[in-house]
């Protein structure tokens, strides 16, 4: 079957990969409208209660070097399969809740399992049928994250207004295995073999010279390409500065429905300042996906400068104590998220290569998740101590900004010193590298 780049089953893939985002990331940043009624539920303190979406999200993230694995064994389609399933018991076992700690484990620890398993699978499939629309392909697939945070928070105060919370997550959890539906449209691009001949190329004569392997060979070789990726400087940087930016990532989402309440602003209107986060998402992801695709935009000086944007915004927030003026804070910050988000693996993609997508996006997630499961908590412990919400923006804006300066001082020195010495220089491919280590460059050019 003749498969081709750009055309044909790519654009299903992306239908698929739209749907999952719309699940994955729609229900992980509607978290604050069940945190506030899980406050109430249970009268814990803020800081115990967000626990239970920092799991969610965090182990979406921390879990990239195991989807890896799963997605070598598997493929894509069956992965996405499996996370459809195991997330779906994960959000309707949640019914069942009489503690925190049983939703520690159904609502964080099972789905979040099941979700990491279908964000990568649709990462990785759009980047796989993509190369010249790979950031409109990816726009695209994850606008559906901007649609479900815009549907899923008044769809949820619906159904908790009805069913109560316990009734909300039942029904959700059908939405959730839908997700195996659209995970089976990810016919893999790659199979098995031609994937490991791509990563094997740059190791065939040293091969044939030798003539034989041996299973500690193998070993070290898969070490040594493990830290190969990080002796390219600038995706380093990138996940440094990635990082950074992701503790901060969710601490709006989840505090912002509580922090509206704090002013008097009613729990049916607070919803709606998450949802304008999710409107304004997908603008930002439609108005710049095509500037993005343009060979002499810098796409990972751009993603840094939405950072950095999304961080002004966030540390203005605390003083704004009007309905409109925190609609007008969900619009800019929500733009400049959507942004921030679709290009992180473009970003991954234009730094070590398509054929190291999985390996760079999984070590990126990985440490992103570390963090996330800190920031959300550390806000609500911030409003325990001060009782208020200010410290916790300023300290989440400032995360954002800290994390896009590493990476945008860093890549506009690094562009402006190979620019000055190839004129044929291009940020966003990779091939055409003169990485900072040369001792690390392969034949593939990673």
């Amino acid at each position: 079957m003749t498969r081709q780049k750009d055309a044909g089953w790519a654009w299903v893939c992306v239908v698929g990969s739209f749907y999952i985002h719309f699940i994955v990331f729609g229900l992980m940043q509607s978290f604050g409208v069940i945190y506030v009624e899980l406050l109430s539920q249970f009268e814990s303190s803020r800081g115990e209660t967000a626990w239970i979406g920092s799991l969610l999200s965090g182990l979406v993230l921390l879990l990239g070097p195991l989807d890896v694995i799963v997605l070598g064994l598997l493929g894509t389609r069956v992965t996405a399969i499996l996370g459809a399933v195991l997330a779906c018991v994960g959000c309707s076992v949640s019914f069942l809740a009489k503690s925190l700690i049983f939703l520690y484990f159904s609502y964080g620890v099972l789905q979040g399992l099941g979700f990491s398993l279908l964000f990568v699978s649709a990462t990785v499939i759009v980047n796989q049928y993509f190369v010249k629309r790979r950031s409109l392909a990816n726009a695209l697939g994850s606008l559906g994250g901007g649609v479900g945070t815009l549907a899923l928070p008044p769809l949820l105060q619906l159904m908790m207004s009805v069913y109560t919370w316990r009734g909300a997550l039942l029904i959700t959890g059908g939405l959730v295995l839908n997700c195996a539906v659209f995970g089976a449209l990810f016919r893999p691009f790659y199979t098995k073999q031609e994937l490991t001949d791509m990563k094997t190329d740059s190791m065939k004569s040293d091969k044939q010279e030798t003539g034989k392997t041996c299973s500690a060979a193998a070993f070290c070789s898969k070490v040594k390409s493990v830290l190969s990726t990080f002796t390219n400087v600038r995706y380093t940087i990138f996940v440094v500065g990635s990082v950074v930016g992701a503790l901060a990532y969710l601490i709006p989402f989840n505090h912002l429905p509580d922090l509206a309440h704090g002013i008097d602003i009613p729990e049916k209107k607070s919803t709606w300042l998450i949802s304008t986060i999710g409107i304004s998402s997908m603008g930002g992801r439609l108005l710049f996906a095509r500037i993005s695709d343009i060979p002499c935009v810098n796409r990972v000086a751009f993603l840094a400068s939405a950072s950095i944007l999304c961080g002004v915004a966030t540390m203005v927030c605390p003083k704004l104590l009007s309905f409109p003026t925190l609609m007008a804070y969900s619009v800019f910050f929500g733009m400049f998220l959507g942004v921030w988000l679709y290009l992180q693996a473009v970003a991954v993609a234009d730094t070590i290569g398509v054929t190291n997508l999985s390996e760079g996006f999984g070590y990126l997630i990985l440490f992103q998740g570390i963090v996330v499961f800190l920031g959300s908590p550390m806000a609500g412990w911030l409003y325990d101590l001060t009782g208020n919400y200010a410290m916790s923006f300023y300290a989440a804006g400032g995360l954002f900004i800290l994390g896009g300066a590493i990476i945008l001082l860093y890549d506009v020195i690094h562009t402006c010193f190979r620019s000055k010495h190839s004129q044929t220089y291009s940020p966003n491919t990779v091939e055409e590298h003169v990485y900072d280590n040369p001792a690390a460059v392969s034949d593939e050019g990673v």
